[in-house]
């Protein structure tokens, strides 16, 4: 059965109107999108978040939940063969893997009914009312893909707000000098922290390469305040320099102990010979590249801000519009 059709099979047995134009999920064969006893319900076919496994994805949208934690409890419950869901104060979201087949519509029919019942004793229904005013609202709209009760004055708030956003965060200054003082002191810090430590322990700690990177990347943050492409890059090279140097430190420690002469001489002999040492050292390359993994969480972190605020009523759907929207 090919995914149109199998979606049009669940629409059939959940009531949801299937709307192949509506990509809520990231696959192109859309979604059913509908409400259910006053509970916004997304039902479709995707990828797990990593990427990597085809996945039937849900997601149930409700009033603000007064117990979020008793909700997620009664919904692992009920999941069926879907993974534990992920149950936030107005949203819950649930995915199930398969490898070669898409299992039967029935099975996933089912499992749904049963979380909706689960919801039912733990959170209230949107009940047709504009998520931000509360005013009277029947109508579903997708923001930036999600589905949600949105009056027209309150969408035209949030591109107002989001607007203003942009404005204010192109008006925010970017301190090359300062984010480089700030880099610079706290590389140093941490190559004197780093090659300490792995000095007492007499190894070193790869993991602990991360923590480096988050620090320098953190410091040049701090100082720079808007983060630019040179920006980012300064975060690797000052994390990749902190690490080399700590180990360096590392090396010129371990030289003065083996070989009885001074911690200034052992730090020479260590840096004239620091890249055969470092690559006969069995994690002596592997610390810079993990050092570099935590710069890149942070140089991921400063990227630009997407101020997009996309409103799009959901139009007709190709199948089963009439019956779900009443059920």
């Amino acid at each position: 059965m090919n995914n149109n059709a199998w979606l049009q099979k669940l629409s059939e047995l959940t009531h949801l109107p299937y709307y192949p134009q509506h990509k809520v999920f990231g696959n192109k064969s859309g979604a059913l999108i509908g409400v259910r006893d006053g509970y916004i319900v997304a039902v479709g076919l995707g990828k797990t978040d990593d990427g990597k496994k085809a996945a039937i994805r849900i997601l149930m949208r409700y009033a603000p939940a007064q117990d979020v934690a008793a909700l997620g409890e009664s919904l692992v419950a009920a999941r069926g063969k879907f993974q534990k869901p992920i149950t936030l104060s107005t949203s819950a979201g649930a995915v199930r893997t398969y490898s070669f087949g898409k299992p039967n519509p029935e099975s996933i029919a089912s499992d749904i009914d049963n979380m909706m019942a689960a919801l039912r004793t733990g959170a209230q229904p949107m009940a047709d009312r504009c998520e931000d005013c509360q005013k009277a609202e029947s109508a579903i709209t997708l923001f930036n893909a999600v589905p949600g009760h949105y009056c027209s004055a309150c969408q035209e708030k949030v591109r107002s707000q989001l607007d203003a956003a942009a404005m204010e965060y192109e008006k925010k200054e970017t301190n090359f000098f300062l984010g480089t003082m700030y880099g610079v002191v706290a590389a140093l810090i941490g190559s004197v922290a780093w090659g300490g430590v792995a000095y007492l322990i007499h190894y070193i700690f790869l993991y602990g390469a991360i923590i480096i990177g988050v620090f320098v990347g953190k410091a040049v943050v701090q100082g720079m305040g808007k983060v630019t492409w040179p920006g980012r890059i300064m975060i690797g090279v000052l994390t990749a320099c902190s690490v080399a140097f700590g180990d360096a430190i590392f090396y010129g420690l371990e030289i003065m102990k083996n070989v009885h002469t001074t911690f200034g001489e052992g730090l020479r002999l260590a840096i004239t010979n620091f890249w055969s040492i470092e690559t006969d050292s069995e994690s002596g390359v592997l610390s810079i590249i993990f050092g570099l993994v935590g710069a890149g969480y942070i140089m991921y972190s400063t990227r630009k801000p997407e101020f997009k605020a996309h409103f799009e009523p959901l139009g007709a759907p190709e199948f089963g519009g009439t019956k779900a929207a009443g059920a």
